[in-house]
């Protein structure tokens, strides 16, 4: 054997040896097993060119290869509303207007009668150059996208393939998906959710993709653990390969060592045991020990998420992020579409409190069918409420829809991203001016909304007192706060380590915006990740916080820990760790005394800042 050759077989050698790979954290969760290949089918390309008679029957053929694509994402879609929520049913409606499109269809026939080559090799290059050519653009909205493109162009191969070849057999590939087995691809596609939800997957694991793509949506739903943006997995790992995926930190094991398979066994047995004590208790109301009541909200961005918060015995809506229902359409709803999809989020609430959002969209959370003046991709950019006038018509339509909804419950309505007072007064007379025109309609609706803000801003944050004569309450959006007040982008990992919810700035900010709301006897609800995260809990409950919203698998724990704790204790921790100046230092506090108080080590079950 020469050098050259060993030194490759050395290398092979050495990349199986690796066991631990990092990618991004998509769904949390543990999931162990063995993994699945899923590659897709190769269909063979022929070179060969048409005869011109041959044109008229190869047109006919792609017509009725679309018509079918279509009745099949028809299909696929109804079963997906039916059984997972019509929010992610919406994402084929985008692959549906792609077989509509008269521009990419018109490409396609014109390329097939001009070059005479076969139908399945036009599309396969006309797809590939428009998946490429998306794939490099800066806008992220529009590189997740292109998984739509190619989604579409695989289907339209398949179909092309099935009609040429005679054959009805339409089996997919799941069929050999083994029940219960962990499925790596290279990159998954919103139809291959279908194989993932049939077949009881426990974990996915692919080289590409985000936590905002379509497919993460549906798996987020579907409560599958799974690490997407693995990079080089794929010349790694063999079909049978024992894997881990823990979805909270992002983390895949490949072939781990036994004393890894036993901790993370024995993680997954106590999680599932502690799981199955929490949720016995979930009936019970959060009360401190001293009788201090503390109420447990949700945030959800859709019907289908409600039936799952009512068996947690939530007690409310804290935050109902109505951007994210359209972020999955291919045009902005009306009126109509709003009002009935409110009115089904309400009367689902069964009389429980509701807090609407109005549509928070910016760099992170683009409305891919409306494009904006000077558009940036900063996060100290232009975004929601400074929007507001550009976007006045969609903001109106949204506004007349909520407060039409608004007589079926308990509602109140929630603006983002106040940093200024002008900005909140605009926002209000928005709504009086959406008051006047359904008194115009002879529209009902709910006279007395109360209207508040979100705390994000450290410059909001710190003139509470002039907000508080504004609005009726206040939300804490902690996640921005917290990027804001460090300087940390929290979407760049280059910048994690400064991104921190215990910095000891944020933790003064938090405790000002508390008692500022309790002067002013405004109602204040924690939202973003804090609130939902057990280290943070005794210390928001001794600073004042009494209503905190998450989502809702996180209510047990938070819950256990209220019903643990005494309030002159919480206090008593604000303290301490409001004297400590080290993040360290305040870290390990929080850790310590949240360990103690439940009798178990929490660090493997939580994912956790950097």
């Amino acid at each position: 054997m020469n050098a050259a050759a060993r030194r490759v077989r050395t290398d092979a050698y050495r990349a199986r040896k690796k066991a631990l790979y990092k990618g991004i954290p998509v769904v949390p969760g543990i999931a162990m097993g063995r993994v699945h290949l899923k590659f897709r089918h190769v269909h063979a390309l022929s070179d060969s060119i048409l005869e011109e008679s041959e044109v008229p029957r190869e047109l006919d053929i792609l017509q009725e290869a679309v018509r079918l694509s279509k009745e099949q994402l028809l299909l696929a879609r109804q079963k997906m509303a039916r059984e997972i929520g019509e929010l992610e049913a919406m994402i084929f409606d985008t692959h549906i207007a792609i077989l509509e499109d008269r521009a990419f269809l018109g490409k396609v026939q014109e390329e097939i009668s001009k070059t005479r080559k076969p139908a399945d090799v036009v599309v396969s290059v006309i797809v590939e150059g428009y998946y490429r050519a998306m794939s490099m653009v800066r806008d992220e909205n529009i590189r997740e996208r292109a998984a739509d493109i190619r989604d579409v162009g695989v289907r339209l191969l398949d179909n092309l393939h099935t009609l040429k070849m005679g054959s009805s057999d339409t089996s997919e590939e799941d069929a050999l998906v083994p029940q219960g087995d962990i499925v790596f691809s290279r990159e998954l596609l919103p139809s291959d959710i279908a194989t993932v939800e049939r077949r009881h997957v426990s974990g996915v694991v692919t080289e590409a993709g985000s936590e905002r793509g379509h497919c993460a949506v549906m798996l987020r739903a579907l409560n599958i653990p799974c690490v997407m943006g693995v990079e080089g997995l794929a010349s790694i790992l063999t079909d049978g390969d024992y894997v881990i995926v823990d979805g909270s930190s992002g983390t895949v094991y490949v072939n781990p060592k036994r004393e890894i398979r036993d901790e993370y066994k024995k993680i997954f047995k106590e999680y599932k045991a502690y799981s199955e004590l929490l949720s016995s208790e979930v009936k019970l109301p959060a009360t401190t020990t001293d009788n201090h009541s503390v109420k447990l909200h949700v945030n959800i961005s859709k019907e289908a998420e409600i039936p799952l918060a009512h068996m947690y015995n939530m007690d409310g809506v804290g935050l109902y992020r109505t951007e994210l229902g359209m972020m999955v359409r291919s045009s902005y709803p009306d009126e109509e579409e709003q009002y009935q999809e409110y009115s089904g989020v309400i009367k689902a609430m069964k009389g429980k409190p509701i807090t609407i959002r109005t549509m928070d969209i910016g760099p992170d959370k683009k409305l891919s069918y409306i494009k904006l003046l000077h558009e940036d991709g900063h996060a100290l950019g232009r975004r929601s409420i400074r929007l507001a006038m550009e976007l006045e018509e969609y903001q109106m339509i949204q506004l007349r829809a909520i407060l039409r909804a608004s007589v079926h419950g308990d509602v109140s309505l929630l603006f983002p991203f106040i940093t200024s007072i002008e900005d909140i007064r605009m926002a209000k007379r928005m709504v009086r001016l959406a008051r006047r025109q359904l008194v115009d309609q002879g529209v009902p609706f709910q006279q007395d909304i109360p209207i508040g803000m979100m705390v994000e801003v450290p410059a909001a944050a710190l003139s509470l007192d002039a907000f508080a004569r504004e609005v009726q309450f206040f939300s804490v959006g902690t996640n921005d706060l917290v990027q804001y007040t460090c300087a940390a982008d929290r979407n760049l990992p280059e910048v994690a380590p400064w991104y921190k919810g215990y910095n000891p700035g944020v933790l003064y900010l938090l405790k000002h915006i508390t008692e500022t709301a309790a002067k002013h006897d405004r109602k204040l609800t924690l939202c973003g990740e804090m609130a939902g995260d057990p280290f943070y809990t005794m210390f928001l409950v001794g600073i004042g916080v009494n209503n905190f919203s998450m989502s809702a698998p996180q209510i047990p724990l938070v819950k256990k820990i209220v019903r643990s704790i005494h309030i002159g204790g919480a206090r008593r921790l604000v303290d301490r760790a409001l004297q400590l100046s080290s993040t360290g230092q305040i870290r390990e506090l929080f850790q310590t005394t949240v360990e103690q108080i439940l009798g178990r080590d929490l660090t493997a079950w939580t994912k956790k800042e950097s």
